[in-house]
């Protein structure tokens, strides 16, 4: 595997580049290396596993227990609760448990935590509503192995409790009556399997077959939690995929028909399907989509998908709302972002902590503010921080807290969150740029449509390329959020886009050459196909010049120039605007140019009728201050103290401990007699040939400028 260091220009790589095959890969080799780098030696037989590798449910400990539980409680009219989660996996484990159960006859209820005011997993509040309602069985599913005190509560008060899980162990086992959980079950082969796939084991073993009916669900919810796809789980996607191409499942089908599917793969579940199911859990309404799998009734699913659209639209806006919030709190000088806002949504903060992490390259945590003086936080590790034990030795700034070192939540009384964040800037170290794993560098020139689509038939979506020395020859902005680039390598131009950001169009200029880690798809537009590289990384390979003249709102929120970069602004004094000193102080790798053409104080100001109105009101008394001037000429105090510095060049004024006091000239003076007018003077035509000249010229000049520093 080799490394490919970034780029030396404004534009690093965010990540090092790991690529797996040390050669330029021909077209005709690409699948072929695909399925070489995820250890797949032959695709007919990985992509058809089936029934024969599903293993045996009963292979489970406790397996045996559970299922006669069950059969007694269904026997006995006994009131059963299945307790799951509110995202995907957890929905659709529900669905498939409550299916099979339902199809025995059993008197089955479902329920799950509220995600703003309970959290994850079963809670006392849960606890006590299962006692109070004479629930006399509970199942969790998705969640249950860490519950030791809520399983203990159901016990003394004569409830059985089996627990389904998947999550790791922390601790104890739970007292319960029966356990399924495949990492500790030492008679279980398989130990991968997702929340709803160890539900599915469970509703098998008490109907006694395969359950095909549910596969599809099954493949959704595994799909959808990013288990590793492999063995077991790999064929219940397989099975899962073909069953849900033609399931009958009534709001599965709605959701395929509502998502306007080309083709019914992994890639269609992962991005349309299963986000639309996790979105009614993240604004607190799982419950609808729960509803919408377990249904039979047509008129019942109608209504339900309208609403898990709106549910997924409104996820969406808030997510964006969210995220330029965020985006406007950032703040450099952190080690740890800590961004807490009440204009935030509690459902969307894990979305926008995870993007603010890989954008700024922080571990970052949003936190979302409310009037009863609790915020609420979800935090993202970047690169090899573990945020869990971040949280730890600030545990007692916090209310709560609970996860794991990528991925944490957090509850704090907002009157910590200052010293929250000095905390963790205390605590983080600096950690080594993270590793982003490449399949294999290629030409653009040579990759064919043929090629994309057998990999998107495959659903190898996680693919991913290197394209070096790329040319950038159009940009442009795609409904205000994201960046189109037109690259070519010379033989072929395509268009690159990243998602969700402006940092690529802000900072890149046509010309220049770039390399480019990404995915590839194939964009159909007016029945005429192209190649498309959806951008996960990028760094350029040379000085840059970027051009931000017509862009009055500076840099990015939360940009702050590194040392070797050089921003030409309105924030340079005029006096210390010589481009050929900062060039030689910085030696920068990459020059930003933000001046306007109209500067209202320097042609009012910095000429010779602006330094003569400010002479004549010095002249109006024998001594005046700084502030004084500055109120009769409303101007700032960069644009009047160079032409005060003028007058002390020509001896016409004295300064001393913030007065300025007339001087009688000892012989008449001219402006260019001072250095700073004519410091001033320059000043105005480097200004000039920054705002009217094209970029080219501009960036020859910069580019000589440093070509003699390092000569």
């Amino acid at each position: 595997m080799s490394c490919r260091k970034s780029g030396e220009g404004m534009l690093k790589a965010k990540y090092g580049w790991k690529v797996a095959v040390p050669a330029i890969v021909p077209d005709a080799m690409i699948f072929d290396h695909i399925l070489k780098n995820r250890g797949i030696d032959d695709v007919d037989r990985f992509f058809r596993m089936g029934k024969e590798s599903l293993h045996d449910p009963f292979g489970f400990e406790d397996m045996d227990k559970a299922v006669r539980r069950i059969i007694q409680a269904i026997s006995a009219h006994e009131k059963i609760v299945i307790y799951g989660d509110y995202d995907c996996d957890g929905i659709t484990a529900i669905a498939v448990l409550f299916r099979a159960l339902r199809s025995l006859g059993a008197e089955v209820a479902f329920d799950l935590p509220d995600r703003f005011s309970d959290g994850y997993g079963l809670n006392m509040r849960a606890v006590e509503d299962l006692i109070h309602q004479g629930v006399q069985l509970v199942i969790t599913v998705d969640n249950g192995i860490t519950c030791r005190a809520e399983i203990a509560r159901l016990r003394d008060a004569g409830i059985d409790t089996i627990v389904t899980d998947h999550h790791s162990l922390v601790g104890d086992k739970p007292e319960a009556y029966a356990i399924l959980h495949a990492p500790t079950s030492a008679t279980y082969p398989f130990k991968e399997l997702a929340g709803v796939g160890v539900s599915y084991k469970l509703a098998s073993a008490v109907l006694g077959s395969t359950l095909d009916a549910s596969l599809d669900l099954v493949a959704v919810g595994t799909i959808a939690d990013l288990v590793l796809l492999d063995g077991e789980n790999q064929a219940i996607v397989n099975l899962g995929l073909a069953r849900l191409a033609k399931t009958t499942n009534p709001g599965l089908k709605k959701l395929i028909q509502f998502s306007h599917l080309e083709e019914i793969n992994l890639t269609a579940v992962a991005f349309k399907i299963a986000p639309k199911i996790n979105s009614s859990g993240r604004m607190g309404r799982a419950k609808d989509a729960v509803r919408l799998l377990i249904s039979d009734s047509e008129e019942e699913v109608n209504r339900l998908i309208l609403d898990i659209e709106a549910n997924h639209a409104e996820r969406k806006d808030l997510t964006d709302e969210a995220y330029a919030e965020c985006e406007r709190l950032v703040e450099d000088g952190h080690n740890v972002l800590v961004l807490a806002s009440p204009r935030l949504h509690e459902g969307v903060i894990g979305i926008c902590a995870q993007k603010i992490a890989e954008k700024y390259q922080k571990s970052t945590c949003v936190i979302c503010t409310g009037e009863d003086q609790l915020g609420k936080g979800s935090m993202r590790s970047f690169g090899n921080d573990d945020i869990l034990g971040f949280l730890k030795e600030s545990a007692d700034l916090l209310v709560r807290y609970g996860g794991h070192s990528q991925a944490a939540g957090l509850a704090i009384d907002i009157a910590n969150i200052p010293r929250f964040q000095e905390r963790l800037d205390c605590l983080a170290v600096a950690q080594p740029v993270p590793d982003l794993p490449i399949d294999m560098q290629v030409r653009l020139s040579e990759v064919s449509l043929a090629t994309i689509r057998k990999l998107d038939h495959y659903s190898f979506f996680t693919a991913r390329f290197l394209f070096s020395d790329l040319t950038v020859v159009g940009k442009t902005v795609m409904t205000g959020k994201h960046t189109k680039l037109s690259v070519t390598d010379g033989d072929k131009t395509v268009e690159a886009i990243d998602f969700n950001h402006l940092d690529y169009f802000r900072r890149l200029e046509v010309g220049d050459r770039i390399d480019v880690v990404g995915g590839l798809s194939i964009n159909s537009w007016r029945g005429k196909e192209t190649i498309q590289i959806l951008i996960k990384d990028l760094a350029c390979r040379h000085f840059q010049v970027l051009d931000w003249r017509r862009d009055a709102a500076g840099e990015p929120p939360g940009y702050a120039p590194a040392p070797e970069e050089l921003i030409l602004d309105e924030t340079i004094p005029p006096e210390a605007f010589d481009v050929p000193e900062l060039v030689q102080k910085k030696r920068p790798t990459t020059v930003a140019v933000r001046l306007n053409k109209h500067r209202p104080l320097w042609d009012r100001f910095l000429n010779k009728d602006g330094i003569g109105s400010i002479f004549r009101l010095i002249q109006k008394r024998p001594e005046t201050t700084m502030d004084t001037l500055m109120a009769e000429a409303k101007a700032p105090e960069w644009a009047i103290a160079p032409i005060v510095q003028v007058f002390e060049d020509l001896h016409l004024v004295i300064r001393s401990e913030g007065h300025i006091a007339l001087q009688e000239p000892q012989e008449k003076r001219n402006l260019a007699d001072s250095r700073t007018y004519n410091r001033l003077m320059e000043a105005q035509r480097q200004w000039a040939f920054l705002t009217e000249e094209p970029l080219s010229r501009i960036r020859t000049y910069l580019t000589h400028l440093l070509e003699a520093i390092h000569s």
